[in-house]
């Protein structure tokens, strides 16, 4: 039973990868990701999540993106420095165009689970 869900999860996962970038920008319409993420391109693979500079700044904690800025926040998730844990939550669940843009770290609730990609 556990082998058919991990399949079943694995093929449901495997249908957004051609189209990620399309969810992924704030306005597909006008602008799409850059570098853009290409579903049969091997670069483009490889230049997924926090090795994308949009990408890395949605999927950062939100709290290292006001001490630390977002070159150095990239950097330090690259290198293992900034742990990713469940209890700190990522820049894409604030609100605004550009992940935890307006993030208030004396308010953190605020803004909270309005996202564009929670829409």
């Amino acid at each position: 039973m556990q082998v058919i869900i991990g399949q079943v999860c694995s093929e449901d996962a495997s249908h957004l990868k051609p189209v990620i970038g399309q969810y992924a920008a704030y306005d597909p319409d006008d602008k799409d990701l850059d570098p853009p993420i290409r579903a049969n391109n091997q670069w483009s693979r490889a230049k997924m999540g926090i090795h994308h500079p949009q990408l890395a700044r949605m999927l950062c904690p939100v709290k290292h993106l006001v001490t630390d800025g977002v070159i150095r926040t990239r950097q330090k998730l690259q290198d293992g420095d900034i742990k990713m844990r469940a209890l700190v939550w990522p820049a894409m669940v604030y609100s605004s165009k550009i992940a935890g843009e307006h993030f208030n770290p004396q308010q953190v609730q605020d803004g909270l689970f309005e996202g564009y990609l929670l829409e």
